[in-house]
């Protein structure tokens, strides 16, 4: 990682820092502890979006794939009268199957996976408001969790993923063509299902609505304000002698009215040529090269201590989106001039 990565999480620490501080001066008692319960849930969607960022493949159904989850998790609780774990197993095993499946319409349609992943949410939302019929499901006999509990496992589960893609050998093997796609969505769909889970505990059940838009839009804020990158093409590892090989931004013949890898024709640093015979310089990856350590938990908690505000003063729900809509923004900033001040 380099020195400006730490630099920025070196920054994020330090407004986490204040802002706690800052929340255990002026907020009732209890209230970082609500904060820190609230923002495991949503922790565990960013960090399930910020794997597929990381395999190339962008997973958008995150917060619809959560939400389905908690509302599952409840129905089979409370209707069909499963043990809470055993419950839980199978929902794990059902967003498995369905991130892999979105995993398989993206290798074999050759489809974007943002595209892929939107029409999963919609389908997640469909499924949600036929389970829910637009009513709260309450979950049976909840399990209690001390909220400093899944907030550990949220920041456990974060940086170790962040330490992890550390492991070149295996940033290599995931950005083979279908591995990467198979193994980003259906992780992150894991991981979404996690998070409704825990969301689930904390509420006592499961409520429809516009959960999905906002847990996404909360995921891809902190994921872009801890500074992961979201900049990279797929491709394998590959001797750079293999014919159809160019160096950097040189040109190669394509057809009419057909763009090179920058748009304007040319091609850099061992990406494909004409026919797509090329190469793929050792150490070349998918997305996600600059991957963040601690970033993703600074950023979640800033933005958790941000909405409980926000909650405090009885600001509508709207602001709070356009707040997040605002991180977004700059968290794409942040991402670009890291990437710059790296080359």
């Amino acid at each position: 990682m380099s020195k400006w990565q730490w630099a920025w999480e070196g920054v994020l620490g330090l407004v986490t820092v204040l802002g706690v501080v800052m929340v255990l001066l002026t907020a009732p008692d209890g209230h970082l502890l609500n904060i820190l319960a609230l923002s495991a849930p949503s922790g565990l969607v960013a960090v399930g979006l910020s794997l597929s960022l990381r395999t190339g493949t962008p997973n958008l159904a995150v917060g619809s794939v959560s939400a389905l989850s908690g509302a599952l998790i409840a129905s089979l609780v409370t209707v069909a009268r499963l043990p809470l774990i055993v419950a839980l197993l199978l929902v794990l095993l059902l967003a498995g199957i369905a991130g892999l499946v979105m995993g398989a319409f993206t290798v074999l349609l050759s489809a974007p996976s943002w595209a892929v992943t939107v029409a999963a949410a919609a389908v997640c939302d469909a499924l949600l408001f036929a389970v829910a019929q637009g009513r709260a499901v309450i979950l049976a006999d909840p399990l209690v969790v001390p909220p400093v509990v899944g907030f550990v496992a949220f920041a456990v589960v974060s940086v170790a993923g962040g330490l992890v893609w550390k492991w070149r050998d295996l940033r290599h093997w995931l950005s083979k063509e279908w591995v990467g796609p198979l193994a980003g969505l259906a992780g992150s769909c894991v991981l979404a299902a996690l998070g409704g889970f825990l969301l689930l505990l904390r509420l006592g059940a499961a409520q429809p609505g516009s959960q999905g838009l906002s847990a996404v839009v909360f995921a891809l804020a902190a994921v872009v304000l801890g500074g992961a990158s979201l900049s990279g093409k797929r491709g394998s590892p590959a001797p750079t002698s293999v014919p159809g090989a160019v160096g950097p931004g040189e040109r190669v013949a394509v057809g009419p009215g057909e763009r090179g890898a920058d748009g304007l024709g040319a091609v850099g640093p061992g990406e494909r040529g004409a026919g797509g015979l090329g190469a793929v310089g050792p150490g070349a990856i998918a997305y996600g090269d600059r991957g963040a350590i601690g970033g993703t938990v600074f950023a979640v908690v800033i933005l958790g201590i941000v909405q409980g505000q926000l909650a405090l003063l009885g600001a509508p729900f709207y602001l709070t989106l356009i707040v997040l809509g605002g991180v977004v923004i700059s968290g794409l900033t942040v991402s670009r001039a890291l990437d710059a001040l790296r080359t």
